[in-house]
Formats: C-alpha cells, sequence, structure tokens
C-alpha cells in the first residue's frame, strides 16, 4: 500500500512500533533526509533492480535510501483579472514590491512543503547561487516588509488558488500543479516560471516493511519512463527519468517543471541544508519554526 504525504511523527511511530502501515512512502525531501539520517529506512538493494532505469535520473535523485519520485514547483502567481504575463511579476523581487505591484499577497506559511524563507532572501537581492546557508535573520527582515500586505499565510495546497480566484489575494506564491490545474478550468489564474522553487520527493521504504521486495519493485516500475509519463499526463508533475519526455505530448511537457525551458528558469531548494543539526540536535527545520512563532506574534 502507498500513501503521499504522511506526516513525519507518523511515520517514525510506525518504525518505532515495527508496525509500518504503509510499505512504500512518498517523503517530502526534509522528511526523506531525517528518516535516512535516524535510520528509519530500509536501504534499497539495487542489485534486485533493473539499474538501467535509474541511468537518466538526475545523479542526486538516486540515493541508497530512496529514489526521487518527481519534481515540485512552487511559482510565483497573480490573478489574471489584475496582472498578465506581460505586466506581471517576474522575480521575488516584485512579489515585494508592492508599489510597482499592488494589492494583497498570499504566501507559503513555514509548515509548507517550501517555506518562505528562501523566496524572502532572493526578494532581497541574494543570488541564487549564495541562499545556503540561509539567512534567517535577512529573511525575517525582508517578511516584516512584506507582511503588512499578506492577508494569508498557505498552509495548505489550496489556499493559494483559492485566494487567487476569489480576489483576496492578487499576487504571491502557489504550488504549480494547483495553480496550472485551476487555470485549465478556466479560472482567472496565472503564473511565471522565473525564480520558481523546486525540490522533490522521494519513494522510500519504511524499515520494518512487511513487503519490501515488492516495494522495490514498484520503485523501480514508477521509476520507468513510460511510468513517469503516465504520471505526468494525469498530474502536473516534472518526471525526473528524462526519457519520459519522449512518451509525453509536447504541448504536456511544456508545462511540467523538468522541461528544459522550465527548469532553467528555477532555483533548486537544498533539502540536506534544511536537515542539517545544529549542536543541540535541532534542525534547521526546527530552528525555523521557532523563529516563525516568535516572528508570527509581533505586531
Amino acid at each position: 500500500m502507498e500513501a503521499v504525504g504522511p506526516a513525519l511523527p507518523k511515520m517514525r511511530a510506525m518504525v518505532d512500533s515495527r508496525s509500518p502501515e504503509w510499505d512504500v512512502v512518498d517523503a517530502a525531501p526534509g522528511d526523506f533526509l531525517v528518516l535516512s539520517s535516524d535510520g528509519m529506512l530500509q536501504q534499497l538493494d539495487y542489485s534486485a533492480m533493473d539499474r538501467s532505469v535509474f541511468a537518466d535520473f538526475p545523479q542526486d535523485a538516486v540515493q541508497p535510501f530512496g529514489v526521487g519520485m518527481a519534481v515540485y514547483a512552487v511559482v510565483i502567481a497573480f490573478n489574471a483579472k489584475k496582472y498578465t504575463q506581460a505586466n506581471g511579476p517576474k522575480s521575488w523581487a516584485d512579489v515585494w514590491d508592492v508599489n510597482k505591484f499592488p494589492g494583497p499577497r498570499i504566501l507559503s506559511a513555514p509548515s509548507a512543503s517550501v517555506p518562505p524563507i528562501e523566496a524572502a532572501l532572493l526578494a532581497d537581492g541574494v543570488p541564487p547561487e549564495r541562499l545556503y546557508p540561509l539567512d534567517f535573520k535577512r529573511a525575517y527582515a525582508a517578511l516584516s516588509r512584506i507582511k503588512p500586505s499578506v492577508v494569508k499565510w498557505a498552509t495548505t495546497a489550496a489556499m493559494s488558488p483559492e485566494a487567487y480566484i476569489s480576489g483576496e489575494a492578487v499576487i504571491g506564491s502557489g504550488p504549480h500543479g494547483r495553480i496550472q490545474l485551476a487555470k485549465e478550468q478556466g479560472a482567472p489564474v496565472d503564473y511565471a516560471w522565473d525564480q520558481a522553487l523546486t525540490g522533490y520527493t522521494y519513494w522510500a521504504i519504511l524499515k520494518g516493511a512487511k513487503n519490501v521486495n515488492n516495494a522495490q519493485k514498484f520503485i523501480e516500475f514508477a521509476s520507468r519512463p513510460e511510468s513517469q509519463a503516465a504520471l505526468a499526463k494525469l498530474f502536473i508533475i516534472g518526471p525526473l527519468n528524462k526519457k519520459a519526455f519522449d512518451l509525453i505530448p509536447a504541448d504536456r511537457a511544456k508545462l511540467l517543471p523538468t522541461y528544459p525551458e522550465n527548469r532553467a528558469k528555477t532555483i533548486s531548494i537544498d533539502p540536506a541544508w534544511w536537515s542539517k543539526k545544529d549542536a543541540s540536535g535541532r534542525s534547521n527545520v526546527e530552528i525555523n519554526n521557532a523563529l516563525w512563532n516568535s516572528w508570527s506574534l509581533q505586531q
């Protein structure tokens, strides 16, 4: 049985109790790295799989404890009645520019898959190649500047498109798949690929899983070009197997995060940095959550 997006505490509890509910999980990048470093994942036996399936994957997507499932993106989005591709925002600095681009904003909350920290630093002028290590102090100073214009901090994938459709917010961030789907359904939303923030989720097997052999067979099957292409035709995700693009219609391929022209405009999140722990054992995710809780109470 496979489940998308299980929470890290639940996965930990299942492994600790030696009774995983799932054999295969689609783990968020930070969760995947924490689970791997804490010894809670089954190491994959690539000798029992067809290694040629993974030959066209990015090198960092094929790990000892998991394989990249797909690329997701958080894009700069906007209400299409207010802004257009021609006059809309093309950078996070534009999103922060309330004079040039007036209107209420919606941005991700820290509990989202991509917190607003990278976006805040890019808006403040940090070059993409110098983002990491993230400067929390500088990021929160930038967030404080935009805070008066933010009407909502999105905690779910559905909140951003709903805000743009209703007009509650006219500019900000949003999950690419949800924004594109709303656009296809005729909603007044649009987005830019410029400075989109991307990452991948990972197929992984929880330690203690009852069906390890079949779980490995599933991961191999799900990683084949045919499987990744079929999924990309159903959902707006970026295949990691380059050969999948040979099987995807051109008009569909151009919508995906890993389409070369789109990928060239994006910026990759560094999950290894987010999962890194300080001397006290707190990860950067935990440190940021504490900073956010304190900052959000400030007027």
